[in-house]
C-alpha cells in the first residue's frame, strides 16, 4: 500500500507539473498570439510633431495624437496652422503633413489614395511592386508608382511638385499632365489650365510665396538644395 501511495503521490506531482506546464504554454501562446495580432495590426506611426497640434477624427470627435502613437489607414487627421507632422505607414511610405491640413489616409495598400480637403502633404512612397498611390483633391489627382512628391491645396489653388521620379496629375475631363523630377504644375479653379509644367527651383527662392512648407526640407534660395538637418 505504501508503494502504491508513493506511486500515487509521484503520479500526482507529475500530473500537476504537466498541467502547470500546459497552462504556462497555453498562456504563453495566448500572450504571444495577442502580441502578434497587435503587431500585425500596426499600420502606421506618428514619428514627429513639430509645433502646433495634430489630431485624429473618430466617433465624431477630434482627439490629439502624440509622437509614438499608432495610426491606421483610413484615419482622418488634421494639423493646426503651425504644426508639421511626419507619419510613416507600413508598406506605404512616409508622409509629411504641413500646417492647416485636413486629410484622410488611404485604405488599400495596392491603390493607396489620400483624400485632401485642404493643406500640404509631401509623400515618399515605399510601395510594393505593382502598387500605386495618389493624393486626391476636388480639383485634381496626383498619382505615383514609386516616387516622392508634394501637393498643396487650399480649396481654390492647386500645386503638385515632383521631388523624385515622375507623377501624373489627372484633371476633370480625362486630361493628364506628366510632372517630371524638379518640375511643378499649378493652377487656380476657374482659370485656364496651363499646358505645361515649370521648374520648381523658382518656388524655392524666397519665403512668403505660398510654398513655405517646402522649406522644411529645402534651403531658402538654394536652388533646390536640401537642408542638412531635414528629417
Amino acid at each position: 500500500m505504501k508503494k502504491s501511495g508513493r506511486h500515487l503521490r509521484t503520479g500526482l506531482v507529475i500530473t500537476g507539473s504537466v498541467v502547470t506546464m500546459a497552462m504556462f504554454l497555453f498562456f504563453a501562446h495566448s500572450m504571444f498570439g495577442v502580441a502578434a495580432q497587435g503587431k500585425a495590426k500596426m499600420e502606421g506611426l506618428v514619428v514627429s510633431i513639430r509645433d502646433g497640434k495634430f489630431e485624429r477624427f473618430r466617433q465624431n470627435l477630434w482627439s490629439p495624437l502624440r509622437v509614438g502613437q499608432e495610426i491606421s489607414r483610413e484615419d482622418r487627421v488634421r494639423t493646426d496652422k503651425t504644426a508639421v507632422v511626419i507619419v510613416t505607414l507600413a508598406d506605404i511610405g512616409r508622409i509629411v503633413i504641413g500646417p492647416s491640413s485636413d486629410i484622410e489616409l488611404g485604405k488599400d495598400p495596392k491603390d493607396f489614395n489620400i483624400k485632401m480637403q485642404r493643406g500640404f502633404a509631401w509623400f515618399e512612397s515605399n510601395l510594393p511592386k505593382g502598387s500605386k498611390a495618389s493624393i486626391t483633391t476636388s480639383l485634381a489627382t496626383a498619382g505615383v508608382r514609386g516616387t516622392a512628391f508634394c501637393v498643396c491645396y487650399d480649396g481654390k489653388n492647386y500645386c503638385a511638385s515632383t521631388c523624385f521620379g515622375e507623377i501624373e496629375v489627372s484633371l476633370d475631363g480625362g486630361r493628364v499632365i506628366k510632372v517630371p523630377k524638379g518640375q511643378y504644375f499649378a493652377f487656380t479653379a476657374g482659370s485656364p489650365i496651363p499646358g505645361k509644367t515649370e521648374s520648381a527651383a523658382s518656388l524655392l527662392e524666397k519665403t512668403g510665396a505660398g510654398f513655405d512648407f517646402c522649406f522644411n526640407c529645402h534651403v531658402v534660395g538654394g536652388g533646390g538644395k536640401l537642408r542638412p538637418d531635414r528629417k
